[in-house]
């Protein structure tokens, strides 16, 4: 499997983290529990930050690349791209409705838990179908020349969560996972 593909392989594992830790903030604020807005909404800021401006245009470079060489498959790479699209309005919308109700505006659990759940759902989905028909699609039909291209034309954007830390912009969440880690629990827990 080409390294690029190995790469996206490893940021879903790292993405699927992250709806793994908003799934249980979130049971955490429906169920009345006590739950942590700040993390909430930095988990969705990582995902404006990384996922959609850095995972998912890599990932439009090489479907776009893909296309001409799975002519019987151009509608998945199509779709996954607008999916992408897709995605980044909900992602904004559930930051949108939690920043509001953080600051102190209104809105009915149940509106906001269907929109969490679907962010949720929807994310999970899209990642499914990536690892199971795109990506071995793409290391199947690209080759070495397509791949040079690929890398010519791929944004450079580090993960600001799990490769180049950054601890600031990030701050809850680093101090989430720390105590998570420090107490040898699951970061979700």
């Amino acid at each position: 499997m080409h390294y690029l593909l190995e790469k996206l392989q490893k940021d879903h594992r790292n993405l699927e983290k992250i709806l793994d830790l908003l799934t249980s903030q979130l049971d955490h604020f429906l169920a009345g529990r006590e739950s942590d807005f700040d993390l909430k909404i930095e988990l969705l800021e990582y995902m404006e930050a990384y996922a959609d401006q850095g995972h998912h245009p890599l990932e439009n470079v090489m479907f776009s690349a893909a296309k001409p060489r799975v002519a019987d498959r151009a509608d998945l790479m199509d779709r996954l791209m607008q999916q992408h699209q897709e995605l980044a309005q909900l992602t904004r919308t559930f930051r949108n409705s939690l920043e509001n109700i953080y600051q102190g505006g209104v809105m009915p659990r149940d509106e906001l838990e269907v929109q969490g759940r679907e962010f949720i759902a929807l994310q999970r989905q899209h990642i499914d179908l990536e690892e199971q028909e795109a990506f071995p699609l793409l290391d199947e039909m690209l080759e070495e020349q397509d791949w040079a291209g690929i890398i010519d034309q791929s944004p450079s954007h580090a993960d600001p969560v799990f490769d180049k830390p950054d601890k600031i912009r990030f701050q809850t969440l680093f101090d989430y996972l720390s105590r998570a880690g420090k107490q040898g629990a699951s970061p979700v827990a």
